[in-house]
């Protein structure tokens, strides 16, 4: 989203890691802690509230940053598609689908996105599809197959297959999402559009939530209370605003390595506050899924230097 020029990009090494340092710890961790708030809520209320609260925080961000501002007329559209397909369809699918499935699974799962990108890309925004870039994919893929090895799943369990499809639902229509963001020319600066951005997905989900779910059915509890500041106000707010400075401070591969520290942090924690333990499917899936991942992220890299020495020659 930022319009900044990569030809003259000077990266800012520790202030970047320390920000994908945080998002991993803290993204991964609200796995487990999304697996308690369901203990005493329905999901869709849950993630209501919580985008609320992610609203508020990313408001108060723009506001104490200077930035807030209404955005222009030609990123609404493109708003309106990250507000629904991003922010909304995203966060409640991996929610339902969390109470089906272990909160370390399912973060797995959840971070399979970069590997759908690469073929997403080739086919409606005309990238190459590289022998590497397809090597990432390959192992993504087989990665997730490891997850939902046949010879290691209850076939008398349904939840794991409801569980599962709902959490990968939501990383393809995250893709589609993706795929409009990296078609529209933004006008706006990213800091100032994403509260708007979260606060069109709290418009359009609150009255699904409502009609679908009871209010009456949360359990207020200090616990709660603690479970949904945290879903809310740090991982949707304070995260976003995170993850938006470490894209301005970082090459690709680095976020690439991010994308598969989260679902390593989620086991770990889901494993210490929630006493899962992690199949060895799980983990062979996720070492797969997290190869994947960062030769994807490798190979964005040198297509980035590319073309960042195509137009350094041309300019001089």
């Amino acid at each position: 989203m930022s319009r900044s020029n990569p030809a003259s990009h000077t990266y800012a090494w520790g202030l970047g890691y320390l920000l994908l340092g945080f998002t991993a710890l803290a993204w991964g961790l609200n796995f487990p802690i999304l697996k308690l708030g369901l203990e005493n809520s329905p999901p869709l209320l849950f993630t209501s509230m919580r985008m609320a609260l992610g609203a508020i925080t990313m408001f108060s961000i723009a506001a104490a940053m200077g930035v807030l501002r209404l955005p222009p007329r030609a990123d609404w559209p493109v708003l309106f598609s990250v507000g629904i397909l991003q922010n909304m369809a995203f966060i409640s699918l991996v929610t339902l689908g969390l109470q089906y499935l272990p909160a370390g699974r399912a973060a797995i799962l959840a971070y399979t996105t970069p590997i759908w990108v690469v073929p997403a890309a080739a086919l409606f925004l005309g990238e190459r599809f590289t022998l590497p870039r397809a090597v990432g994919v390959g192992l993504g893929l087989s990665g997730l197959l490891t997850v939902f090895n046949p010879l290691s799943i209850g076939w008398d369990n349904p939840d794991v297959f409801v569980g599962g499809g709902l959490i990968m639902l939501a990383t393809l229509i995250w893709t589609v999402g993706l795929v409009h963001v990296r078609k529209h020319h933004w006008q706006g600066d990213v800091m100032a559009l994403i509260p708007w951005q979260v606060l069109m997905s709290v418009l359009v989900l609150t009255p699904i939530a409502l009609y679908f779910e009871d209010p009456a059915e949360i359990i207020w509890q200090p616990a709660f209370a603690w479970q949904l500041l945290f879903s809310g106000a740090v991982a949707s707010g304070l995260c976003v605003a995170a993850q938006v400075a470490a894209i301005r401070s970082l090459p690709a591969v680095s976020l690439s390595l991010s994308s598969a520290a989260v679902p390593a942090v989620g086991l770990i924690t889901a494993s210490l506050f929630l006493h899962e333990q992690p199949t060895r499917t799980d983990l062979s899936g996720f070492a797969l899924i997290a190869a994947g991942i960062l030769i994807v992220g490798l190979a964005d890299r040198r297509q980035a230097l590319r073309t960042r020495r195509a137009a350094q020659s041309s300019s001089s």
